[in-house]
Parts: structure tokens; C-alpha cells; sequence
């Protein structure tokens, strides 16, 4: 079993993955994804901290993987919301 924590950053990381080159709102993601926001950007920013991807704020602002897709591996980021 993974936490929802977990299965909510990869649906995230998985709709950024589908959009490389786009920035995203994290209102966007959520609803995409039907994930709560307050939820999805606490996910967002331990992701930002971790370097998995990159935000900008403004109106063209949002979210756009720092990686490659292929870089990523759900295994890293289930590691990395539940621990090892």
C-alpha cells in the first residue's frame, strides 16, 4: 500500500510528464488530477525542494518538471513521499 500522499504526486508528476513543455497552475493539476489543492501544493513543493520540478510565479507561472520524464521513476517518488 502507498499513501495518498504518494499516488497524488505521481497522478501530478504523470499530468506534468504530458505537458513538458507547459507550464501548469497547481489549480490545474488538481483538477486534472482530482486532487484537493491545499493537498497538491504542500505534494508541489516538497517536489520543488527535491528538484523534481520547477515552479515560477506570475500569470504564466506554474509548474514544469525539472527532469526528464524518463529521469523520474515512481519508485524514487514513492521512496521519497513515504520514506524508504
Amino acid at each position: 500500500m502507498i499513501t495518498n500522499r504518494a499516488k497524488y504526486a505521481l497522478k501530478a508528476l504523470t499530468i506534468l510528464a504530458h505537458n513538458p513543455r507547459q507550464m501548469m497552475p497547481a489549480q490545474k493539476i488538481a483538477e486534472e488530477g482530482c486532487i484537493p489543492l491545499k493537498f497538491l501544493e504542500t505534494i508541489l513543493a516538497e517536489l520543488k525542494n527535491r528538484k523534481i520540478v520547477f515552479s515560477r510565479r506570475g500569470p504564466s507561472g506554474g509548474y514544469l518538471l525539472a527532469q526528464k520524464p524518463e529521469d523520474v521513476t515512481a519508485g524514487d517518488i514513492i521512496r521519497m513521499m513515504d520514506g524508504p
